[in-house]
């Protein structure tokens, strides 16, 4: 009897709310042909959360050993799982993991590797990590290995960082989202205003990310500063948390906008709350693919975005688009969206939601990683 495939998925850490990826490309592997077994180096799942995996599941809780004995104890534990039979396919996210496997393969070779990047500039020469992780790919990795980009601005900036590298060995494989699970799981758009202290007839542009530099809140807050006074019902909502807290509220502060500009703070699946949203605004630099503009489409919101990164492959409406870093670009196109009738409003969000079912599906999402072994290795 032919034995199934066998696949590992290796990353860093569970998934802290939003879509779950790891959970979704295990679901590829679903079925007899396949055995799939997600390892994450460090971190917990309920019980319940490890139900909604295909496959095995581990749990290595390997945060406290130290990097260079981490890489040896995790591959020594891939090892033990291989006794039996070989890996066939392995999907690693991030370096770390990458790092494991790679080394696994010297003692029990895998038959396929994937190196999934989910950051922007991963691999640069400069920078606190880049240096490292580009001499591992460049020195060390085995040279069969292929790269997976989450948006072809992705592949774009490896194949910049590492112009020795064959883009042969660089594909690209979109984010996709559970469309149909975050619809359920949203609040209607009272409970949401409600939960949040909003008033119910204020006019909302709301924003969901990290508080660091590249997601650029302090031009979205410098444009809305703009012009506010010409949308006297107009707030400005910031969900999320990070280290620039302090600097963005002194911001708010300094501009005298503490009764205007909201700073939420973090919440737990973040994007069940955008229906408090009038407008989805999303100012970042160089973003690697923004998830949460999908999350915005699934709530069928209009979307004004800066135009770099990947982000011009994700919105479907170039009008949407703004120079990345031009706040007058932004003010300008905050204050359009304002008066523009609430029907033209809802006839960009509904085009956006039918952009977002053609392509970026979880069938999709999963064909595309369960055809990863149909590919030449």
């Amino acid at each position: 009897m032919k034995r199934p495939i066998r696949v590992l998925q290796i990353t860093r850490g569970a998934i802290d709310g939003g879509f779950d990826f790891y959970r979704e490309i295990s679901q590829a592997f679903a079925g007899d042909d396949f055995q799939v077994t997600t390892v994450f180096v460090r971190g917990s799942l309920s019980q319940e959360e490890i139900e909604r995996y295909a496959g095995d599941v581990v749990l290595l809780d390997a945060k406290h050993r130290r990097r260079f004995r981490q890489r040896w104890f995790v591959a020594l534990k891939l090892w033990l799982m291989s006794r039996r039979a070989p890996f066939d396919l392995a999907i690693c996210h991030h370096h770390k993991p990458a790092v494991a496997v790679n080394t696994l393969n010297r003692l029990r070779p895998v038959g396929r590797m994937y190196f999934v990047v989910h950051d922007y500039d991963y691999f640069s020469p400069t920078g606190t990590h880049g240096p490292r992780r580009r001499n591992f790919v460049l020195n060390e990795l085995d040279p069969r290995c292929t790269f997976v980009a989450v948006s072809q601005a992705m592949r774009d900036n490896i194949l910049q960082s590492m112009p020795q590298l064959d883009p042969q060995r660089c594909t690209v494989i979109p984010n996709a989202i559970d469309d149909a699970q975050l619809a359920i799981d949203s609040l209607d758009r009272h409970a949401a205003r409600e939960a949040l202290g909003i008033d119910p007839d204020a006019f909302v542009f709301g924003t969901i990310g990290r508080l660091v530099a590249y997601k650029a809140h302090s031009e979205l807050i410098d444009a809305f500063a703009q012009v506010h006074e010409r949308m006297p019902d107009a707030r400005l909502l910031i969900i999320g948390r990070g280290k620039l807290h302090d600097r963005v509220a002194a911001q708010i502060r300094d501009l005298g906008l503490k009764h205007k500009i909201r700073l939420i703070g973090f919440l737990p699946k973040a994007a069940r709350y955008m229906t408090a949203f009038d407008v989805f605004a999303f100012p970042s630099h160089n973003e690697p693919f923004g998830l949460v503009l999908l999350e915005a489409m699934v709530n069928r919101l209009p979307i004004l975005a800066a135009d770099s990164g990947a982000v011009p492959e994700i919105v479907p409406n170039p009008a949407a688009l703004f120079e990345t870093g031009d706040t007058n670009a932004l003010a300008a196109r905050l204050l359009d969206v304002y008066r523009m009738p609430a029907a033209a409003r809802l006839a960009l969000g509904e085009l956006g939601h039918q952009h977002l079912q053609r392509n970026f599906s979880l069938e999709h999402y999963r064909d595309c990683y369960r055809r990863l072994w149909g590919n030449p290795g």
